[in-house]
């Protein structure tokens, strides 16, 4: 098969060189950005000769606790390659096995290296219960749109050493040339609280839901030392994250934080970011954090209960000056005004109250309008070049979208999109912000090449499972190819002896785990091998010529099914 429908999955979990782009010469970084930057300096930092923790290698940190005889990972990078680097060090400094690792959450950056962790069938991965299903979403159907938001908000197609740092690390290692992912599932899961003792160390585990609903913090009270997972870092934190992302709860994240303080921690390790120690030092961050979070969310609701729009609301909202001049709640990750915009969808949704959004023209019909409004296009060129001269370049950035809503080809008009991109991104001290400007600028370039597509190893595919495989198929399925078509095939799967029926009716498909009868097709193969058919890795013709895939019946309809989901 050709470019398939099941690439998504092979982008993430694969990556992508996207460091072709050398063209692309970013603009220096403010001078508050390249100061953030020594945050993150490459470096293991050790504390009681027994807890260590590598900083600077990915995006997020890795943390080797020692117990006697053994040693404890919590989170392990974002790549094979990079757990690798890190181990050796850790392995350095302790050389017994690894007993365990802990996930605080399903993010990538802090469970996909885990196989350079992974001794033997003995060393536990543990998280929370809900951990493996985050995970399988993180690869599931919104990866397509996901994956597209977080290479600009990252910056991933500039070459490394151009990105200044991504706010809460140096750079985001996932997706970059020789690096591979790896995904290994929680063994061991808990639901509120999990207590271990790993040797001669007893080791505490709370769910404590924040930036993620997985999200947990461990508590080690032999050291007094709290790791708190995604819920703290040197940086405001992603109350909403510009990549998407679902309702995260400040309610809630605000309890884990008083959670967490009240254990009167004496050394604090965050996940990103360097570790704090001192319990009144600890003390005082962990409150203005939570005031921050809970400041946000509540003068969010006040403005909401006035009838004030979410865009009214982003522009007003802002901490006061104890808190923002906090050097834990600079805006280098996230800001007070796109966290209002998550509060306001995530209790009313996206309707903002004004009748006029009920059911609004189209964009491109209101572009063609506010152009002809404007006296022409010749005129509204002229307005977004005297507002990029004049150093409106929000402003001159709306204008191109219209002009570029009624003509997608008009250089002149992407030629002002590029320039005020640019400027936004070069005057931002807030990375996220930054990259997805210069992103979008160099996504316009002629220059500017689409990010190749890789293909899954063995080891993923083999692990994924198999009802992931179908979902996103269910979301690829093209109207305009199948709308008109009934193909009903029954799947058998030979190493599991696991049973589906595929029902493509009418621009739909169904799955269901069990036979159906009534289908014009059989077909019997493993699951792996209908993995690496679905994503192109292996041919549909070849292996229905082979005997790899076993085919009863209509086997045209098998080739008409994957057509509807071909582009």
């Amino acid at each position: 098969m050709k470019k398939t429908f099941f690439a998504l999955i092979v982008f993430f979990l694969i990556g992508c060189d996207v460091s072709k782009n050398e063209e692309v010469v970013l603009p220096p970084s403010p001078d508050e950005l390249i100061e953030h930057s020594k945050e993150f300096k490459k470096e293991v930092i050790s504390f009681y000769d027994s807890i260590h923790v590598a900083i600077g290698y990915s995006l997020a940190n890795s943390i080797m606790v020692e117990a006697n005889g053994a040693k404890i990972i919590i989170d392990t990078t974002g790549t094979i390659e990079t757990g690798r680097e890190v181990r050796s060090i850790f392995d350095r400094l302790n050389p017994y096995p690894i007993e365990a690792i802990i996930y605080t959450h399903n993010h990538g950056d802090h469970v996909f290296g885990a196989k350079a962790f992974i001794d033997n069938e003995k060393t536990e991965v543990i998280a929370h219960q809900t951990t493996e299903k985050y995970i399988n979403r993180i690869l599931g159907i919104l990866r397509p749109i996901i994956n597209k938001r977080s290479s600009r908000m990252f910056g991933s197609s500039f070459p490394e050493e151009s990105i200044e740092n991504n706010g809460i690390g140096p750079f985001l290692e996932i997706g970059k040339e020789g690096r591979k992912t790896s995904l290994v599932y929680p063994t061991k899961k808990f639901k509120d609280s999990l207590f271990l003792q790993i040797s001669d160390l007893n080791i505490e585990l709370y769910h404590a839901p924040g930036e993620t609903n997985d999200q947990i913090f461990v508590w080690i009270p032999k050291y007094k030392a709290l790791f708190p997972g995604d819920n703290f870092y040197k940086a405001f934190p992603n109350l909403y994250t510009i990549r998407g992302t679902p309702y995260r709860d400040l309610h809630q994240w605000v309890k884990s934080i008083d959670k967490m303080r009240y254990l009167k921690p004496e050394l604090l390790v965050p996940s990103h970011s360097k570790p704090i120690q001192g319990q009144e030092e600890i003390f005082k961050n962990l409150t203005d954090y939570r005031d921050a979070i809970q400041y946000v969310h509540d003068q969010t609701v006040r403005l909401m209960n006035k009838g004030m729009s979410p865009n009214k609301i982003s522009n007003q909202i802002k901490l006061p000056s104890h808190l923002a001049n906090s050097p834990f709640l600079k805006e280098f990750y996230g800001t007070p005004g796109w966290s209002s915009k998550n509060v306001f969808t995530g209790y009313l949704g996206w309707f903002d109250g004004n009748p006029s959004t009920l059911n609004p023209i189209s964009k491109n019909e209101e572009a063609k309008k506010i152009i002809e409004l404007a006296g022409g296009k010749s005129n509204l060129i002229k307005e977004a070049e005297d507002s990029l001269e004049a150093g409106e370049y929000q402003w001159s950035l709306q204008i191109t979208d219209y002009l570029l809503m009624d003509d997608g080809n008009d250089d002149l008009a992407k030629n002002i999109r590029i320039k005020a991109l640019n400027a936004l991104g070069e005057m931002n001290t807030n990375p996220n912000a930054r990259y997805y400007y210069l992103s979008s600028a160099a996504e316009l370039s002629p220059s500017y090449k689409e990010p190749p597509l890789l293909k899954p190893t063995k080891e993923v595919l083999k692990n994924l499972p198999i009802e992931i495989v179908f979902e996103i198929l269910k979301v690829s399925l093209i109207p305009e190819k199948s709308i008109d078509k009934n193909i009903h095939l029954n799947l058998n799967f030979s190493d599991s002896s696991k049973t589906y029926s595929l029902i493509l009716r009418n621009g739909v498909l169904e799955v269901q785990p069990f036979e159906v009868k009534g289908s014009s097709v059989q077909v019997e193969t493993d699951e792996i091998s209908w993995k690496e058919i679905v994503t192109g890795d292996r041919s549909l013709p070849v292996s229905m010529a082979t005997g790899l895939l076993s085919v009863k019946g209509d086997r045209v309809s098998l080739i008409n099914f994957f057509n509807s989901f071909r582009e």
